[in-house]
């Protein structure tokens, strides 16, 4: 089977220190500068210790001085196999005195745990019911509560059959058992119960993945993913293993139990971001409640995933380092990155982005229609690092004249 291999170059400042010129600069690259270039070496299983090892020797002979192990895909992620082979590209690393990092998944995308990601842990779609009534009187209900319930919240209509957002009223106190009472005062009230179901499956390949904007969700997948491979190869951390790598994770979910803690913090009013949302507030103050929930969750979503992983990385002495689906539009889209890819990779150690085959050809504008538009992606990376002040940034390019060669900038 032919070795695949990709190549991701990190963008730095400077290569070397000392250098006179240009061409010296290329031409004497001290070891730091070479750890910018990290080609992938796609395990399947079946490759034997020398075929490994042969290929790992290949990528010191070649001035680089990283290279990531990706399951592409691997008979036995997570298996013993797995961590078989990720032994022999970690001692080969040592013999030539490389960085290995270890991309997150089966195959792709990150965060589906190779579709094994339990209904518990997976991701969240809000789900909103409402009953209208006129009051005075008194108003019960049954199946206020339970696992995916949320929270209800009334508002008074008004004569445009729009919610007041001035008189939301959140009636948690009326429920007892699941059961809400509450008397109704006088005028026309809209009764809004919230409450949570299954996400649809990712885009790609159509399985679940993990819920990003719930905290106990991530930590299911980081003691699932990373934590295991902590546990075998912990003496490394730090030292020859870099760090982890994402690739094109999805946020198909729309809401997570930490969404209230960003409300919190931003002093936003939850109740109306939760009936913009799936209602309309009365006025102008149904685009900015809408707003705020978006924004909320996208920061939600990232504070908690990458944030989760990079504060999980930094414990254990490594980085986290990825890209997102950002071609094509998909970096605004709220099922691939939550609306707002800012709001996700400022919490990761590097900004990413991916041109692979064809999506960029030189003098081409626009190369192919499905992959429209590319040329802003660059700038999406660079400036969520100049933004966030990150140092470095990540790009994943393949070289579309061979198909045995991904290389990344």
């Amino acid at each position: 089977m032919k070795a695949i291999i990709l190549i991701i170059l990190t963008l730095t400042g400077g290569l070397a220190a000392g250098a006179d010129t240009l061409e010296q600069r290329f031409r004497e690259l001290p070891m730091e500068a070479r750890r910018a270039m990290s080609p992938f070496l796609w395990l399947h299983g079946d490759d034997t210790k020398e075929r490994l090892e042969m290929y790992i020797g290949k990528v010191a002979e070649g001035g680089n001085g990283s290279f990531t192990v990706e399951s592409r895909p691997h008979t036995d992620w997570l298996g013993p196999t797995w961590f078989r082979d990720l032994g022999i590209c970690l001692d080969a690393a040592k013999k030539h005195n490389l960085t290995m990092w270890i991309l997150d998944e089966k195959w792709w995308p990150s965060q589906s745990v190779g579709n094994n990601v339990p209904p518990q842990y997976a991701a969240k779609k809000l789900v909103a019911v409402a009953v209208d009534t006129d009051g005075p009187k008194e108003f019960s209900a049954d199946r206020h509560g339970g696992e995916r319930y949320i929270a209800t919240v009334a508002g008074r209509l008004t004569e445009d059959g729009k919610i007041d957002g001035d008189s939301l009223l959140d009636l948690k106190g009326f429920i007892r058992a699941g059961t809400l009472r509450w008397n109704v005062p006088a005028g026309k009230w809209r009764i809004m119960k919230f409450s949570h179901e299954q996400a649809p499956p990712l885009g790609q390949w159509k399985q679940f993945s993990v819920d990003g904007g719930s905290k106990d969700c991530v930590e299911w997948y980081l003691k699932t993913v990373y934590q295991t491979h902590f546990d075998h190869f912990k003496a490394d951390f730090g030292k020859t293993i870099a760090g982890f790598f994402y690739d094109e994770p999805e946020t198909q979910g729309d809401w997570g139990s930490e969404l209230n803690r960003t409300f919190a913090d931003w002093k936003v009013d939850w109740k109306k971001a939760y009936v913009a949302y799936k209602f309309e507030l009365a006025g102008e103050a149904q685009a900015a409640a809408r707003f705020q929930y978006l924004d909320a969750f996208a920061e939600t979503w990232g504070r908690t995933m990458f944030g989760g992983i990079t504060e999980w990385c930094h414990k254990h002495g490594v980085l986290s380092r990825g890209h997102m689906m950002e071609h094509n539009n998909l970096y605004w889209r709220p099922e691939y990155c939550a609306g707002d890819m800012f709001r996700l990779q400022r919490h990761s150690d590097m900004a990413g982005l991916d041109a692979v085959w064809s999506q960029f050809r030189w003098g081409e504008r626009e190369p192919l229609p499905v992959h429209k538009p590319l040329w802003s992606t660059p700038k999406l990376a660079s400036s969520i690092s100049h933004v966030f002040g990150k140092r470095d940034d990540l790009a994943m390019v393949d070289n579309p004249h061979s198909p045995a060669l991904r290389t990344a900038l």
